[in-house]
């Protein structure tokens, strides 16, 4: 019994360390006043003080609206072109898997290399320097980051149908849209709303691709909630304050993978 524990003791300090640990530090550090100068020396509890500034900070207000319409924006249009190309390769035809292998390509790439390659096709004009395309430019981006796994999962999903209730609905004279609506689609679903909850978990935390195509701007017009609070806390040193906004962010993540979590039970029931 003992030896057990000792088997897995080094992987419980390390999600203590790199995981727990980290959270844990950010949610105190929320409640306390802490900047550069009082880092060191001790920090004053301000209780509830930084969530009530970032709220009432209108960049706050832009920042959570481009989140939620990134995330929105992205999901959708990921889900739908992942379906369309599931449905497509699910087929039977000579070729479908080297296809389905070069889809792959966006899904193995690095972000930083993707958000370094957007960068320069996008560096003419418009696109990433114009603040009515910058967020569509990098919905897009993150779309064909995201496409491959969304279409990945859900074919998947498409494999497990049994292939019997297939060829029922078609000797009872089903077409093929007859067919998605009444055998695809309901045994589709539980994987559908998985994938977009860790579609939009994905989105929601994609600081890297914001901050490498654009750092939030032009003119704070792609500036989202990771980035923004980086730059309080690593160029206004506000530390509590966007450890208060980086909260917000764990909390809505939070809700996404109790969501998950429970899409996965219903399809295992």
């Amino acid at each position: 019994m003992r030896a057990g524990y000792l088997f897995v003791a080094p992987a419980v300090l390390f999600l203590l360390a790199l995981l727990v640990y980290p959270v844990v530090l950010n949610v105190v550090m929320s409640f306390q006043d802490v900047t550069a100068s009082t880092m060191l020396t001790g920090s004053d509890w301000v209780g509830f003080e930084n969530y009530r500034a970032a709220f009432a900070d209108e960049l706050f207000v832009t920042a959570a609206w481009h989140s939620a319409v990134f995330a929105a924006a992205s999901v959708t249009v990921q889900l739908l072109l992942g379906l369309l190309l599931a449905l497509f390769y699910a087929q039977v035809f000579p070729g479908a898997r080297v296809f389905r292998s070069l889809f792959m390509v966006a899904y193995a790439i690095p972000v930083v290399v993707s958000a370094e390659l957007f960068r320069w096709l996008f560096s003419g004009p418009g696109w990433l320097v114009d603040t009515d395309l910058v967020l569509p430019a990098l919905a897009g981006i993150q779309c064909w980051l995201g496409v491959p796994f969304v279409m990945v999962s859900l074919l998947a999903g498409l494999t497990a149908v049994p292939r019997v209730l297939h060829e029922a609905a078609m000797i009872d004279g089903a077409g093929a849209w007859q067919r998605f609506r009444a055998v695809t689609w309901p045994l589709l679903r539980p994987t559908l709303l998985a994938t977009a909850v860790l579609s939009a978990i994905f989105t929601l935390k994609s600081f890297d691709l914001v901050w490498i195509a654009t750092q939030g701007g032009p003119a704070n017009a792609s500036e989202i909630l990771p980035t923004l609070a980086y730059r309080l806390v690593f160029s206004s040193f506000l530390f509590g304050k966007g450890a208060a906004i980086l909260n917000v962010v764990f909390a809505a993540l939070f809700v996404l993978s109790v969501l998950y979590l429970r899409a996965q039970r219903r399809e295992v029931l």
